[in-house]
């Protein structure tokens, strides 16, 4: 269960990601529009920007969480082939 969990999460991830991005400029550009158009142009990239590194702090470390999960999984099942075979 908790390896369905997991890879569930992992397949999420790339989605929150997007989402906290374009959410950013999504706000960037209700902050700005009513000034002019350069302004919500500039509302659009600074909102994009935030929403990037926010993405990359927290979908990054939690991305990079999940491969080290993965790359233990995959070395205790090395591990485990590797003791069956020399038992053999």
């Amino acid at each position: 269960m908790t390896r369905a969990l997991s890879d569930m999460l992992a397949s999420l991830n790339a989605g929150m990601a997007a989402i906290i991005i374009f959410g950013g400029g999504a706000l960037g550009w209700l902050r700005f529009h009513e000034q002019n158009t350069t302004a919500g142009f500039f509302g659009i990239m600074l909102g994009l920007l935030a929403g990037f590194i926010i993405a990359a702090l927290t979908c990054g470390t939690l991305a990079t969480l999940l491969l080290i999960e993965n790359h233990l999984r995959n070395l205790v099942a090395h591990a485990e082939h590797k003791r069956r075979t020399q038992k053999q």
